[in-house]
């Protein structure tokens, strides 16, 4: 039997603060990549400390869970607060792409992001968010300059077969229920009891899709 060593690569995209860009991992490293619209896997986000050394593969100590915060390692090192969540958009990225940083204006974007997320996804039970970048804004923190990626949910859709559920029902699901329903429509009278009243019997109206919903599927490209 084969020993599996080959470290997978995990293809990914990065915030380039400074000039408020964004760039993808490629066969002879990184190249440019401009997008509007990505599913977030925002059920699947993970926090935790991390490292970015330049030249160096990112060396993480995620957190147990969103709740739980691991402690941070005491080995002297610049550790700082960061997130991993996944990206889909065949467009764009070609599948999906892992979106890591401990970067803190791209760490400020994330939380705004994720604070529309949970006041939404009760309505949206086991569905994913599509996300749309709205350009950046550039913010002073700390002694430093950075840029802030500004995102906003604009519609939900049913999960890609590209981003399955492979690690188990996440935390955030598990405990929850899908969202109340309205109580049932009561059924509508037969034929016969129209008629047996003089009653025209009506047809039943058919739901229309709203014009912005309608907008922004003809302008969604994942």
């Amino acid at each position: 039997m084969p020993l599996h060593l080959q470290n997978d690569f995990t293809p990914h995209i990065r915030w380039m603060a400074q000039s408020s860009t964004w760039r993808k991992s490629a066969p002879d490293g990184h190249e440019p990549v401009t997008w509007e619209h990505a599913i977030f896997d925002l059920s699947h986000i993970q926090t935790g400390w991390g490292i970015f050394a330049e030249g160096q593969a990112p060396e993480w100590v995620m957190d147990p869970s969103l709740k739980v915060k691991a402690p941070k390692p005491a080995d002297g090192r610049e550790w700082r607060r960061g997130f991993k969540v996944s990206m889909f958009s065949e467009s764009a990225f070609g599948g999906v792409r892992e979106f890591s940083t401990t970067a803190v204006g791209a760490v400020r974007g994330i939380n705004a992001l994720y604070d529309q997320y949970e006041a939404e996804t009760e309505q949206h039970f086991n569905q994913v968010p599509v996300v749309q970048y709205c350009g950046a804004t550039a913010a002073r923190i700390g002694k430093g300059n950075t840029s802030i990626p500004n995102f906003r949910i604009v519609q939900w859709r049913d999960r890609p077969a590209a981003m399955p559920f492979n690690d188990g029902l996440p935390e955030q699901l598990a405990t929850r229920t899908p969202a109340a329903q309205p109580a049932a429509t009561p059924a509508r009278p037969t034929r016969a009891e129209y008629q047996d009243h003089q009653a025209p019997l009506a047809p039943a109206p058919v739901p229309q899709p709203t014009e912005l919903a309608k907008e922004l599927d003809d302008a969604i490209n994942l």
